[in-house]
């Protein structure tokens, strides 16, 4: 009699077991399910992969106004600042959100600089400034042969 109440007692055990072992599942297989639906949209890039041209003013090379040309893979991104007639300084950087975050090298002493680019309705909005102030860059449309070459050399010199 004690063997068949003990047999019994784990029999009863085990089916508990088992149905908890279930719920458990079912619990992890929703979350899973809720996890693929709704994606991390904070790691995705706001703009799509590319070349991109956006700049101080919405024409192209106007001598004192600064720009930025930047190719996107993904959530990262390198590039250029620019003055026309001037120098460039070449970034790296990383999308997070709606944020492009930015280490930007001077092309003078090779320092580093960290500032983050908010992806707005209106363009880009530097958080601090990269070069001059703290302008909006507009998209442009063209880009022309010099984007690329400064784009090109930028490419070259940075960290993939």
């Amino acid at each position: 009699m004690i063997v068949g109440t003990l047999l019994q007692s784990i029999h009863a055990r085990q089916k508990w077991l088992t149905s908890i072992g279930i719920a458990i599942l079912a619990i992890l297989a929703s979350n899973t399910i809720a996890l693929t639906e709704k994606p991390d949209r904070s790691i995705s890039a706001p703009l799509t992969a590319g070349i991109h041209l956006y700049g101080e003013t919405d024409r192209p090379d106007v001598v004192g106004k600064e720009y930025i040309i930047f190719e996107t893979i993904g959530t990262k991104t390198l590039g250029a600042f620019y003055l026309p007639r001037s120098e460039f300084s070449c970034f790296y950087g990383q999308f997070k959100g709606s944020s492009l975050n930015v280490t930007l090298i001077d092309p003078f002493d090779r320092q580093k600089y960290n500032f983050t680019l908010a992806v707005n309705p209106k363009g880009l909005t530097a958080s601090k400034q990269p070069m001059m102030s703290q302008p909006t860059y507009q998209p442009l449309g063209k880009i022309s042969d010099n984007d690329r070459r400064i784009l090109a050399a930028c490419k070259s010199q940075l960290p993939k």
